[in-house]
């Protein structure tokens, strides 16, 4: 694991590694049963925050014994079916902690784990004969776990995959003509629908260096000119990640998360969100190659 980054994020893995259970995993919150998500994103976060060996330690074993023969993991142990989105998010896990033959078994379950699709309609602004990926299996493609997906691809080097290559376009695709992503669609009834800050963050994330940024443009402004008006922990430290990996102003953001992070009350803890904020608090690059 690398160097620790700064001792200004102790405290924040401190509160995070308080609810890793001594059987193993990460609860969302205190009192709760472990869950891959939460888990999978500790894990993300203390590699970026660096030299936090002993608590990783306590939660590899427990995430790795969930994957299962396909190469996918779900969000519910009890039912593999459900969450296989997180699949992805497994992936980069693996990648960072040099698991191969789990990493390898993931993506040729991401390249297999297919969008439900629709002949292309000339009338209509949106392509629903594009690929993407689901939240779960027999569904239409949605923004998150299409940009999951596409990252866990650019991280492995793996950014001409024909999968890669068509989620990339979906979510360019899918991109509101205004700026930004909603959870889908971009319109409805031929209406914009309203951008969201941490899905048009994490969108952006997946096209960093693989679309003109010019594409990009509006949703980057959008984000930049309205850091004031974000406030969700979520929100702050998803766009905090992406309008630094775009060189672009941070400078409301950083010190705006830090005092969300530090009076978050325990009724509105959510490990994978802060394991998020972490992860943009460390200015490590875990999410883009």
């Amino acid at each position: 694991m690398t160097q620790r980054n700064s001792q200004e994020l102790d405290p924040f893995v401190e509160r995070l590694a308080s609810l890793f259970l001594r059987e193993g995993g990460c609860p969302y919150g205190e009192g709760g049963k472990a869950s891959p998500e939460p888990t999978i994103l500790s894990l993300i976060a203390l590699l970026a925050a660096g030299s936090y060996e002993d608590k990783a330690n306590s939660l590899i074993p427990w995430i790795l014994k969930h994957q299962t023969e396909n190469g996918s993991i779900g969000i519910n142990p009890m039912n593999y079916g459900w969450g296989t989105w997180l699949s992805a998010h497994f992936a980069v896990f693996c990648h960072h902690y040099r698991l191969r033959s789990h990493l390898e078994n993931a993506m040729r379950f991401l390249q297999s784990f297919r969008s439900v699709t629709l002949p292309r309609d000339p009338k209509a602004k949106q392509d629903n004969s594009i690929v993407g990926w689901p939240w779960v299996p027999g569904t239409f493609g949605w923004v998150e776990p299409t940009a999951w997906a596409v990252i866990a691809f650019n991280l492995c080097g793996m950014e001409q995959n024909p999968r890669a290559l068509e989620g990339r376009r979906f979510l360019l695709d899918r991109c509101i003509p205004s700026g930004g992503w909603n959870y889908g669609n971009a319109e409805l009834n031929d209406r914009e629908l309203l951008p969201f800050w941490d899905t048009t963050a994490l969108a952006l994330l997946a096209l960093q260096g693989t679309a003109e940024e010019k594409r990009l443009s509006l949703s980057l402004e959008l984000l930049e000119k309205n850091q004031d008006k974000i406030n969700s922990l979520l929100g702050t430290a998803w766009t905090l990640l992406a309008l630094k990996v775009y060189s672009r102003d941070t400078g409301r953001l950083r010190p705006k998360l830090i005092s969300v992070m530090q009076t978050l009350n325990d009724n509105d803890f959510n490990a994978a969100h802060y394991a998020i904020g972490i992860i943009a608090l460390s200015g490590k690059k875990v999410l883009t190659p």
